[in-house]
């Protein structure tokens, strides 16, 4: 009996980057949020670990922060994993140096691959 093997096939625009940073998620026009931690990150989107995902479609805010950079994107979630995160699609940045900021980012996570 033979083994079917499965292709996969990446659907992502742009490459993916795992990472452990901290991120501050808020539901839209809120003042407030909660933290988590970024799991994986690129141009389009992330994944953010927390054990209060917020269900499909929510509109957030979240605030990426480093030692260096603090980097504020709209987003809405796209996955809802109960008890470990949620996928959040990038729909564009608060400020404009977000954009440049998030670039950067990724520039120093591609290099540390």
């Amino acid at each position: 009996m033979g083994t079917a093997q499965v292709q996969y096939q990446e659907k992502r625009r742009h490459p993916r980057y795992t990472c452990d940073l901290g991120v501050e998620v808020r539901v839209a026009d809120s003042k407030t949020g909660y933290w988590g931690t970024l799991a994986d990150i690129c141009l389009g989107g992330c994944y953010v670990n927390t054990f209060s995902p917020l269900p499909v479609a929510t509109p957030v805010v979240l605030i990426i922060k480093t030692k260096h950079l603090e980097i504020n994107i709209h987003g809405k979630t796209v996955t809802f994993h109960p008890g470990l995160g949620m996928g959040v699609q990038f729909a564009g940045f608060v400020t404009p140096e977000s954009e440049t900021q998030l670039k950067s980012l990724l520039g120093e996570l591609a290099q540390s691959a």
